[in-house]
């Protein structure tokens, strides 16, 4: 049984299991967020906050049994690593067929991690299926949205339901550390 949602987030499952986008601190930075499952919202999703050099769209997971749920065939590796890593940690691993199309890269390559922050852990039990995430950023010259007051206008207005926690707060200063296998070797990004 879990407790439950907070005051401040409680409109945020609504909002995507009816194919809205959701605003929300992570633990690293803020993200737009939407259900991976609904590919009309993941597709409006990145139109909003278009991929980038720096903004690479990605799988957030409750857990390891939910994201081996979606990749059995991870390389044990990297599910190793993202058990002990102690910071944010994206991977890339080979695509499956339950990932959104524009979410796999020129290496037929989807990058996942694991959900550290306490909300974003609920939100994806709650909802029982990934969040599909870009950083809540416009384009590389708005900066990484490492608080509240960074996020463009744009962006806060496609928004369906923007999380009211950790607004006045500076989150992380990076992206998450990225990692995947090359040739049975571990390569950071």
């Amino acid at each position: 049984m879990h407790p439950r949602m907070p005051p401040r987030g409680i409109g945020a499952l609504p909002a995507l299991r009816a194919g809205g986008l959701v605003l929300l601190p992570t633990t690293n930075l803020w993200q737009l967020v939407t259900d991976a499952r609904q590919f009309s919202s993941v597709k409006r999703l990145l139109q909003v906050c278009p991929p980038t050099a720096t903004n690479h769209p990605e799988l957030i997971f409750g857990d390891r049994d939910a994201l081996l749920g979606w990749f059995p065939q991870l390389h044990p590796k990297l599910d190793t690593l993202l058990s002990y890593h102690g910071r944010t940690l994206t991977i890339f691993t080979p695509a499956t067929s339950l990932v959104p199309d524009a979410f796999v890269n020129h290496h037929d390559e989807v990058a996942v991690r694991l959900a550290m922050d306490s909300f974003c852990y609920r939100l994806t039990e709650d909802l029982e299926a990934p969040l599909a995430a870009v950083l809540a950023m416009g384009d590389e010259g708005s900066g990484l949205p490492t608080r509240f007051g960074k996020i463009r206008s744009d962006v806060l207005r496609a928004s369906d339901f923007t999380v009211q926690r950790r607004q006045r707060e500076d989150l992380d200063s990076a992206p998450a550390v990225r990692v995947r296998m090359v040739k049975g070797k571990l390569e950071f990004l």
